[in-house]
């Protein structure tokens, strides 16, 4: 298996990922009065699977058939360019931009076809052709659907369209052989999943400065800045503890989907936590969102750790300490207590895990 570390280009074109979900943020928080309502968590859920969908076939590209030559970085700044103005058409409304948003993300998915085939002609590789059929089948499947979203009426159009978005995050997923025959390089993709994370990590700490004033200190700028610092270590200790090695005839789609939930999860985090910093009323509702948010992100994590490397002994503990502190969630109805529930929580997993696998940590 060659090795192949991340470029500072992916990086740079991760950072316009990590953008995009910060217009998201901004977008669900004026779509409705409650961020967990199921118009508000439906669309910020929509909105971040076609933007992650992009992201799988982008990476998944890039990890076997990227050499820095100049095409390939032509490509690369043409589509984070386009993905940029795919942001702009961002809307609550989904109407209103329909047009611009499908357009454009049919415009990416094109290009991202032409590179497969480029890469598979020009690039030395040993991916075989099967390999090849299955990526593009369902790129043009998924702009074979955003075409006739286009030409469709109202209210039936984006659904036909985010039809097509399914099918572009999962249909890779069902022809597995086809990836186990052609392996992802793991060490690469999971440095790629983790350097996204700690730019994730930083747009939350970006949000707490956002909302400090000079002339007033708070405390709870400090409790939020101490919750974000405990996602990064507990994300940490997974990613030393478990993905930071090299697999054979590793598919990716695992790990992939698990962190489609821990992104998620982590965004729908500093989602409420701004609202909160803002000063704007949460409801109880949305303190059971948040402290969900933290369940899926922690059995994320948990999950993603044991399913690579089977090195927790006590995986009952840890699942019992993620569901104790949910539980407490739903019953505390402030959201700063709950915050701090979380922290304490998550501090008890470090020191257990630390403590349990010293040496692969510090190794």
């Amino acid at each position: 298996m060659k090795k192949k570390e991340v470029s500072m280009a992916e990086l740079f074109f991760d950072l316009v990922f990590v953008y995009v979900l910060s217009t998201i943020n901004i977008t669900v928080e004026h779509i409705s009065t409650s961020l967990v309502d199921l118009e508000s968590l439906g669309k910020n859920f929509m909105l971040f699977l076609v933007f992650f969908s992009i992201w799988i076939y982008h990476t998944l590209l890039v990890n076997r058939f990227f050499e820095q030559k100049w095409y390939q970085y032509v490509f690369l700044f043409i589509d984070m360019f386009l993905i940029l103005y795919l942001s702009k058409a961002i809307n609550g409304n989904f109407q209103e931009t329909f047009v611009a948003f499908a357009s454009t993300t049919t415009v990416i998915f094109i290009s991202i076809i032409i590179q497969y085939f480029l890469s598979y002609k020009f690039v030395d590789h040993s991916i075989n052709a099967r390999f090849l059929k299955v990526y593009v089948t369902g790129l043009v499947l998924t702009v074979m659907f955003s075409v006739v979203g286009l030409l469709l009426p109202k209210g039936i159009n984006f659904w036909v369209y985010f039809i097509g978005i399914v099918i572009s995050a999962t249909f890779p997923a069902f022809f597995a052989n086809a990836s186990k025959e052609n392996p992802v390089i793991f060490k690469h993709l999971t440095e790629r999943l983790s350097l996204f994370m700690i730019l994730l990590f930083g747009e939350g700490i970006v949000q707490i400065v956002n909302n400090m004033e000079l002339s007033q200190f708070k405390a709870l700028d400090v409790v939020y800045f101490l919750m974000v610092i405990s996602l990064f270590v507990i994300y940490t200790f997974h990613y030393k503890g478990s993905l930071d090695q090299e697999k054979d005839e590793a598919t990716g789609f695992l790990t992939m989907f698990l962190h489609l939930f821990i992104i998620y999860s982590a965004n729908f985090i500093f989602l409420i936590m701004n609202k909160g910093l803002s000063d704007h009323p949460l409801s109880f509702a949305e303190g059971i969102g948040y402290t969900v948010a933290f369940c899926v992100f922690l059995f994320g994590v948990f999950f993603d750790t044991i399913l690579h490397r089977n090195i927790t002994k006590k995986k009952g503990l840890y699942i019992g300490i993620i569901l104790v502190t949910t539980v407490i969630g739903f019953i505390i109805p402030n959201i700063h207590l709950i915050t701090v529930v979380q922290i304490i929580g998550i501090i008890v997993l470090c020191s257990m895990y630390y403590i349990e696998n010293r040496d692969i940590l510090t190794d």
